[in-house]
């Protein structure tokens, strides 16, 4: 079981690397990080967050795995959530699908 995790991280790591080299999937991932910072930005000034927990928000609803202890109050906050998170999904879809595809054809390299 350890062996394989070791394996699939190790995958995980060279469909990164060759994914890098394309430009299009260097821009998906900046505008994940870009997304990802903004909405800690957003969260931390309109909710009163603290940074950590700013950060931690915006990955979760990227991520769409969510968090029941913890969510916007402010009806600011819960639609720009919305729009946040159907737009984070899509950038998400496309980074882990292009992930996928570097990943195996790395491993056939």
């Amino acid at each position: 079981p350890m062996r394989s995790l070791g394996v699939g991280l190790v995958r995980l790591f060279l469909g990164v690397c060759h994914g890098l080299r394309d430009p299009e999937f260097r821009a998906i991932a900046f505008l994940l990080a870009l997304a990802a910072v903004g909405g800690s930005v957003f969260y931390h000034f309109t909710e009163g967050w603290i940074w950590i927990d700013s950060i931690y928000f915006s990955v979760m609803a990227l991520t769409t795995v969510g968090d029941a202890n913890l969510a916007p109050n402010s009806t600011l906050g819960k639609m720009f959530t919305i729009g946040f998170s159907l737009g984070g999904i899509s950038l998400m879809l496309a980074f882990v699908s292009r992930l996928a595809a570097y990943r195996d054809s790395a491993n056939r390299d």
